[in-house]
């Protein structure tokens, strides 16, 4: 009967202890500050600057020239990354604001001008662009999220960097006020 009880008294432990089911599929975050080298288990990346821009100007699959307005504010995330072990290809970044809302790179922007488009190579830093669109209002306080892609696979437990932009409210409402008419992604990538 000891035996049971403290078997009961264990198994209570550990389920106040022990981590939640949703826990298991949680990634496994590396963090960091704007123009910090944050390393990840197959990643490290670096944000070099954050950009406003009403507009965006960039080539289409086609090669062609395209303008394409915002309907809050396009904001410019300026990125560098170098895969750990082997090629690595980013799936699509993310912006998570102090609101707790997630903001996914913008599709309005071809792909190919953007850091999710090259593997990144062990060794060497890739320079690229990630795209987002939102309210202005929700810039304040705001994080980039990168992880590679995983393509089909389900993988529990992956790899993310979360970078603080270092934009308090203050900074953001200057970005904001001073944002370009257009932003020219030509020849970035």
């Amino acid at each position: 009967m000891l035996a049971g009880v403290a078997l009961a008294a264990s198994a209570v432990g550990l389920q106040a202890f022990g981590s939640g089911i949703a826990d298991h599929d949680a990634p496994l975050t590396s963090t960091g500050d704007i123009n910090e080298e944050v390393t990840g288990s197959r990643i490290s990346a670096r944000v070099k600057a954050v950009h406003a821009a009403k507009a965006i100007a960039a080539k289409n699959a086609r090669g062609e020239q395209e303008r394409v307005t915002a309907k809050g504010i396009f904001v410019i995330v300026e990125v560098g990354a170098t895969a750990t072990w082997e090629p690595q290809q980013f799936g699509p970044p993310r912006l998570l604001t102090s609101s707790g809302r997630r903001y996914v790179a913008s599709d309005r922007v071809e792909q190919t001008s953007t850091i999710t488009h090259p593997y990144i190579q062990p060794g060497w830093w890739t320079e690229g662009v990630t795209v987002f669109e939102i309210p202005p209002g929700e810039l304040p306080d705001s994080r980039i999220l990168l992880a590679p892609s995983s393509g089909f696979i389900i993988e529990p437990n992956g790899p993310e960097i979360e970078i603080d932009l270092g934009l308090d409210e203050a900074a953001a409402r200057r970005l904001t006020s001073t944002a370009k008419d257009v932003y020219e992604l030509a020849g970035r990538n």
